[in-house]
């Protein structure tokens, strides 16, 4: 699914991700003179938005994961959905994972201009996000969202403008979008939608995904009657789109040179964690670091315990003397990226304290028993690793 009529992907071909190490490259984003929805294509049912937030790379962000389903659906959320837009060139550094906060997304304008972020919140995260990108954050309310499954290869953020508060016209007006987009064949290259209506009831938004640019570049091309109604609608005043960049993991990530390791690697990020999430019966994720002596990011699979909203780790190594080189490289940079299943975040690594490994450890032993035996036989204190969830940096 995608949604309206001059409003939503990218151009770059064939699609315009971008990974952190190229996202200067050049890209056409621009803004379109009347409002719509961004494309032809009937939705399809989403769960509603993912929890938890989706990174590459220290420092970048990415799309979070969407499930797929069915029907287009209503989603009568009581959450909270801010967007910021900001200057590209401004960073900001990696933070704590605030109360309240349950996902967060980054993306960059097709131009390397723009830098919007997406994050759902139980709480009023306003404060914090204007702390932390230095703009002023917009509020929505989530209306209606579909898709089908697929990974976006460009995102539209699509606006239209009202000429007085009225919530109940803005759902209207996205309920005759869903109507246009029913009474035609759908676009093949649409993929998703999320409709929000602003709290001040004066202005729709739409992050809508699309296969590519030029998926979304036909879709504007074709017009039909059922659309006459969205663009006649009483009241709207003014519209407009700008592409986006989903920010894809860097592909230079070195995993570990342990075979079967590496090939648990590639089964997980090849599968997107669908596979590899379950090993020998036991949970586990990538944990990502970066080298300590080359500067470059290093991947490889651990198993993992929980605590409340953390991860834990034991940096074991078989119980031999020496410590694992994650550990090591998380000792000297501890801000990393992790992927449980098919959620990737970042998080902030510590060596948990006396106290707090005497309380977790039994935890570790119950998911791996042998980490008992190995910290019996090594002459190392096994390091208890904590994996604090960060809300991702840019630029820095």
């Amino acid at each position: 699914m995608a949604c309206g009529r001059s409003s939503t992907c990218g151009r770059s071909s064939p699609s315009c991700t971008r990974s952190p190490s190229a996202r200067r490259s050049p890209s056409s984003g621009r803004r379109a003179s009347s409002a719509t929805t961004g494309g032809r294509s009937i939705p399809a049912r989403a769960a509603p938005p993912p929890t938890g937030c989706s990174t590459s790379s220290p420092g970048g962000g990415a799309l979070s994961r969407r499930p797929a389903g069915l029907t287009p659906t209503e989603s009568p959320l009581p959450d909270l959905f801010f967007t910021t837009e900001s200057n590209a060139a401004d960073g900001w550094a990696p933070a704590p994972w605030p109360e309240g906060l349950v996902s967060f997304e980054v993306y960059e304008s097709l131009d390397a201009t723009t830098v919007l972020t997406y994050s759902r919140w139980t709480t009023d995260g306003g404060a914090f996000l204007k702390d932390l990108t230095g703009a002023d954050p917009t509020a929505y309310h989530l209306y209606r969202h579909a898709a089908d499954g697929r990974e976006p290869g460009c995102v539209v953020a699509v606006e239209a403008e009202f000429d007085a508060p009225d919530p109940d016209r803005l759902r209207r007006w996205i309920d005759t979008v869903f109507d246009a987009m029913a009474a035609e064949d759908p676009h093949p290259g649409g993929i998703s939608g999320r409709f929000h209506t602003s709290l001040d009831g004066t202005r729709m938004l739409n992050l809508a995904g699309w296969t590519g640019a030029e998926a979304h570049e036909e879709a504007l091309t074709l017009r039909s009657p059922a659309w006459q109604r969205v663009y006649d609608f009483p009241g709207m005043t003014s519209g407009g789109f700008r592409r986006y960049a989903p920010i894809r993991p860097r592909a230079d990530i070195e995993s570990s040179p342990t075979g079967w390791v590496a090939s648990h690697v590639a089964t997980y990020v090849e599968s997107g964690g669908r596979k590899g999430h379950t090993y020998q019966g036991k949970p586990a994720l990538l944990l990502t670091t970066t080298g300590r002596k080359s500067g470059r990011p290093r991947r490889t699979a651990l198993f993992y315990g929980t605590d409340g909203p953390r991860h834990l780790l034991v940096a074991s190594n078989g119980g031999s003397p020496a410590h694992p080189a994650w550990y090591l490289n998380l000792t000297a940079d501890p801000h990393v990226t992790v992927q449980v299943g098919p959620e990737v975040f970042t998080a902030r690594a510590r060596t948990a304290t006396p106290e707090e490994k005497r309380d977790l450890w039994p935890t570790m032993t119950e998911i791996f028993p042998l980490y008992a035996t190995y910290e019996a036989k090594s002459p190392r204190d096994l390091p208890l690793v904590i994996l604090d969830r960060t809300v991702p940096g840019w630029g820095s």
